[in-house]
């Protein structure tokens, strides 16, 4: 763990780390924080009676985890069509302001950063990835736990973002050292 973790900090090694790694790590990076969401709030659109919108998230899921193990025929028609099937869930019935809400929207954006990462190549579509987690820890404290946010770099050390940067940092350590990563290794860490 970095010694002051502030995040700007956060940034520095975000991007001293994706810049120097391979295509397929930093995709991995990206799918493995999709993993994550997915788990933890995808089954919110189930609640929600959007069997569809599941279904989207689960396709796109497993699409991206195909691209990681090279088992996927990576087209950019294919790629669109994933990207475009993801609009087509409403965000209309998602209440932004909870974890759950915000949760499923934040699985979209990271989802779509993965896959916009593939055509892209930008490592900071990844960097993005490692925020969106964050995000709904910051909706958790905020209106959930009714903490006072407004000073980000004192909430960075709520046990809620401890714990996800801790994931993460171990993560990017992981990625360093083994350079063959596949979806056999989506729940490490968390």
């Amino acid at each position: 763990m970095m010694e002051q973790l502030t995040f700007s900090s956060f940034d520095k090694t975000l991007k001293e780390n994706f810049t120097n790694l391979p295509f397929e790590q930093c995709l991995f990076f990206g799918v493995w924080n999709a993993e994550y969401l997915y788990h933890k709030y995808a089954n919110h659109l189930l609640e929600l009676e959007d069997e569809e919108g599941y279904e989207i998230l689960t396709d796109a899921l497993a699409y991206l985890w195909d691209a990681v193990d090279k088992t996927a025929n990576i087209e950019e028609e294919e790629v669109d069509n994933q990207i475009l099937r993801l609009h087509d869930i409403s965000l209309d019935q998602l209440d932004q302001d909870e974890a759950k809400g915000i949760g499923v929207v934040k699985l979209m954006e990271c989802l779509e950063s993965g896959l916009v990462y593939i055509e892209e190549k930008n490592y900071e579509f990844i960097a993005a990835c490692a925020y969106f987690p964050l995000d709904v820890a910051d909706v958790i404290m905020t209106n959930e736990l009714g903490l006072d946010t407004n000073d980000p770099n004192k909430h960075i050390h709520h046990p809620l973002m401890q714990v996800e940067f801790e994931a993460e940092l171990k993560m990017m350590e992981y990625l360093q050292i083994y350079r063959d990563v596949s979806s056999k290794e989506k729940n490490l860490f968390r």
